[in-house]
């Protein structure tokens, strides 16, 4: 008999009526030979001392094949269970291609890095939660993703966000809700904050403001982009409460809260938050320093100094898109589009020169509007990088002797010939130290006494 022609069952038959060593010179191969034969066929041998037990006169138990075949099955589904672990259903991946495409995260051509999570880094993956968690149903209704938003598609979004959680929380800040005393969980919501470098850095100008003027704390509107609930809470927009959330900040403690409000007119909201978090556990709060940004009425040729050859690539940049825009918009408009075809076939005959004219105008009206915008973007950023303001930033002046705050939302810049004008706005603090829901634009110029 070779090893060969053995089956599964003749081999598990023969190591258990005789001893290794008896069988190998059987079969005319090694001991170590039957051990591989064994595994390979996955037979399960004898347990060490077992035939000096039979010698013994002891009747030892056998156990039974079928028995270890369903313990091998069983083990091979929690090998398929671990080897599909990472990835994601294609109704998973679909809402996670609608995540990518917002935040405008490229793909590529392997469809493949949507279906596994070893494919999100941390910062991405926190961000694709954030979305998914307050985007989901909206995404299903408007036809962004192909599902039908039904209970069934709601749990496999809420398993993919508990998946994805782990490997995002590094970059989240995590918030309990305090007690056990709301209706729709039985252990409250929790809420997510991503944790960037930026909102540290508000956060300690906040808690600085607390300090000075020895508050008992300041708070912070927390936008949809900054927050989200957790999987248990997939956001939906017929949920019975809303997610008007801030972000409290103490000397020392952090907090969310939030009002509840049912879609009843006859119950009265409820304003709730969750456990505080101390800030020397989660942030490095002794040693950043306060984004509380004091700036002077009139800047300095000193500061503006480094940044001249920018200047003027903005300034000969938006000269150029004013005498074009000047010509596009002088052309006669009054003029029918076929009166234009008509006097084309009389004088030209199948040139068009007229109407392909009133087509191109048509066309550098789109790139105007384009190129403004670049414009835009371009004075936001060399105001920012000129008075080292960013969004979110706490920006205080002078004004009539008063100290006034505001928390930057738009940094922007104006140049003329001789002077260039600061422009930040934003939500003005009140006296109390907390955020309040007056626009407030300050302005801060620079007069040169040649040209800038």
């Amino acid at each position: 008999m070779t090893h060969r022609k053995l089956s599964r069952e003749e081999l598990f038959v023969l190591v258990w009526e005789r001893p290794t060593s008896e069988i190998a010179v059987e079969l005319g191969i090694s001991d170590v030979a039957v051990g591989k034969l064994c595994r390979k066929l996955q037979v399960p041998k004898p347990p060490r001392g077992y035939w000096a037990r039979v010698e013994a006169g002891q009747k030892p138990r056998r156990p039974a094949l079928n028995a270890f075949r369903d313990d091998l099955e069983e083990r091979r589904r929690g090998t398929q269970q671990a080897r599909t672990a990472g990835y994601f259903t294609d109704l998973q991946s679909r809402f996670l291609e609608a995540a990518f495409n917002e935040l405008r995260v490229d793909t590529g051509r392997n469809e493949n890095r949507v279906k596994h999570l070893s494919h999100l880094n941390q910062d991405i993956a926190a961000q694709v939660l954030l979305l998914i968690q307050g985007q989901a149903q909206k995404w299903a209704e408007t036809g962004k993703v192909s599902a039908q938003w039904s209970p069934s598609v709601r749990t496999s979004v809420a398993k993919m966000v508990e998946r994805i959680m782990p490997l995002a929380r590094p970059q989240l800040l995590v918030f309990e809700t305090e007690g056990r005393r709301h209706s729709f969980h039985a252990n409250g919501p929790i809420i997510l904050v991503r944790w960037t470098h930026e909102l540290q850095k508000r956060i300690a100008t906040l808690a600085d403001i607390v300090r000075r003027q020895n508050l008992g704390h300041v708070v912070q509107p927390l936008s949809a982009i900054d927050h989200a609930w957790s999987g248990h809470h997939i956001y939906t927009p017929e949920a019975s409460f809303v997610l008007d959330s801030w972000l409290c900040i103490s000397s020392d403690m952090a907090w969310v809260e939030w009002n509840r409000r049912s879609w009843r007119d006859e119950n009265p909201p409820e304003r709730l938050s969750t456990s505080r978090i101390r800030l020397r556990d989660v942030m490095p709060i002794d040693f950043l320093d306060s984004n509380d940004t004091t700036l002077p009425t009139a800047i300095s040729e000193a500061t503006i100094k480094p940044y001249k050859s920018r200047l003027d690539a903005l300034a000969e940049a938006e000269r150029i898109h004013e005498m074009i825009t000047n010509a596009a918009y002088a052309m006669d408009r009054s003029v029918p589009n076929d009166v234009l075809a008509m006097a084309d076939r009389i004088w030209f005959g199948a040139k068009r020169p007229l109407q392909a004219a009133r087509e191109a105008f048509l066309q550098i009206e789109e790139d105007l509007e384009q190129w403004e915008q670049q414009l835009e973007a371009e004075r936001s950023n060399l105001a920012r990088s000129i008075l080292g303001v960013q969004p979110g930033d706490t920006v205080a002046s002078q004004r009539n002797g008063q100290l006034v705050r505001i928390s930057a939302e738009s940094v922007s810049l104006y140049a003329g010939e001789t002077q260039v004008t600061f422009v930040v706005s934003g939500k003005r603090f009140r006296k109390d130290g907390t955020l309040g829901k007056l626009n407030e634009t300050m302005t801060f110029s620079f007069q040169s006494k040649g040209k800038v």
